[in-house]
């Protein structure tokens, strides 16, 4: 006899006698079938859909809904709560919640990617501008604001580092830590 008539015997079997099909299915199996309606109660594991970890964490009225401002406080994009909200009702239930969270995901990650680009960018323009090649100068972006660090030879130079630096698309703000180096003569 094969393994799969045996198995589907020990099935009917069970059946046969009344047992809940559960105890011969198999553990997968039994984790996706819903016991008989008269052996659940209303409040048993069966009766409501499995909630995302953080979801009573951003839930801080326990309303069972996460509010604008709930998931604002958790440093969320409105955006993502926004495109999340399905039924536009102003909340997000626990179904809408992690469409929320992998929306959010991806804006973070998006303007991550923006302040890379803006980096290289900014490092690329200083390096083809003939008065400031051969200077070793650090750009760093965070959110739009690049920090720019090192050392020049001119108080000029220290300027037009700051001008190249603000016309690179994206750029919100320049913090120029540049210094002008001495030439000892």
């Amino acid at each position: 006899m094969k393994r799969g008539d045996a198995l589907k015997r020990r099935r009917l079997t069970t059946l046969t006698l009344g047992l809940p099909a559960v105890m011969c299915i198999g553990a997968s199996t039994a984790l996706h079938a819903a016991p008989p309606a008269d052996s659940a109660p209303a409040d048993s594991e069966f009766a409501t859909a499995p909630v995302a970890p953080d979801f009573k964490k951003y839930d801080n009225n326990g309303d069972g809904y996460v509010s604008m401002n709930e998931f604002k406080a958790h440093k969320g994009d409105p955006h993502a709560f926004i495109q999340a909200d399905e039924n536009k009702d102003g909340r997000l239930d626990a179904d809408e919640f992690p469409k929320a969270i992998a929306i959010d995901d991806r804006i973070r990650a998006g303007k991550f990617l923006d302040d890379a680009w803006i980096t290289t960018k900014v490092r690329a323009m200083l390096v083809k501008d003939v008065g400031l090649q051969g200077f070793d100068i650090g750009v760093e972006t965070h959110k739009g604001i690049v920090q720019l660090s090192g050392s020049v030879d001119s108080e000029q130079n220290v300027k037009r580092a700051s001008q190249i630096a603000s016309g690179v698309k994206g750029v919100t703000h320049v913090q120029n830590g540049l210094l002008v180096k001495l030439v000892e003569r």
